[in-house]
């Protein structure tokens, strides 16, 4: 009988043991884990103020990286300037619209002041009929720059015989300018005192590639130089 009561009392302390490890190990904890919205675990330290590496892309770098690829797409265009001349050299701003019949092929834009003197030259491809640029002191103060632009259709970086042809010899410049343009016509503000405001006439080319002879059209002009 002893033996038997002895048992029962070891079993029982075995069977109480037993209880106290399981809660110990956690294995008993009836609360769940804690979750996020999507179900997935709570590390329970992660700061919902700051924004998701992964979900950003990963590093900031890549993101940087992303924009300038963006950039390199989307400038499609080119400015350069070479030569002297009077100073302060001033700023043109080149802006074209309705140019949809050339939509998707390079216009140039040469500007010079006199011959042999400062030289500007910028491109651009044609988008939704337009396009925009600004040269950085491209225009010689108190001169008569000539202002052509052409449609670069062999893309040799020179005018050739039957590219569509544009261009005018504006007033005194003393200030910065803008053109707006059309084939239509070209319409100036700003420019100075001197300068005519409003919309012009496109000058009647005196040959082939040749608006008023200052720059030598013909001639390759890269783009930048």
């Amino acid at each position: 009988m002893v033996g038997v009561m002895t048992s029962f009392f070891s079993w029982v302390g075995g069977l109480a043991l037993g209880f106290v490890l399981l809660t110990a190990s956690g294995c008993g904890d009836a609360r769940p884990t804690a979750t996020s919205d999507s179900g997935a675990r709570d590390s329970g330290n992660a700061d919902a103020s700051q924004p998701d590496a992964d979900a950003m892309g990963g590093e900031t770098g890549d993101v940087a990286d992303a924009g300038a690829a963006v950039d390199g797409e989307v400038s499609n265009s080119c400015v350069g300037v070479t030569g002297g001349g009077p100073e302060p050299w001033l700023d043109l701003q080149i802006a074209g619209s309705q140019f949809d019949a050339y939509e998707g092929r390079r216009i140039r834009i040469v500007v010079s002041n006199t011959v042999g003197g400062r030289l500007g030259v910028a491109e651009a491809t044609i988008a939704s009929g337009a396009f925009e640029l600004a040269i950085p002191g491209t225009l010689d103060y108190g001169v008569y720059p000539e202002i052509a632009l052409y449609i670069d259709d062999d893309a040799n970086s020179a005018c050739d015989v039957g590219e569509p042809l544009w261009g005018f010899v504006t007033g005194i410049v003393q200030e910065s300018l803008r053109v707006d343009a059309t084939p239509a016509a070209p319409c100036l503000s700003g420019g100075g005192p001197n300068m005519f405001q409003g919309c012009d006439s496109w000058l009647t080319p005196t040959g082939p590639c040749v608006i008023n002879g200052q720059p030598d059209l013909h001639m390759r002009l890269s783009c930048p130089p």
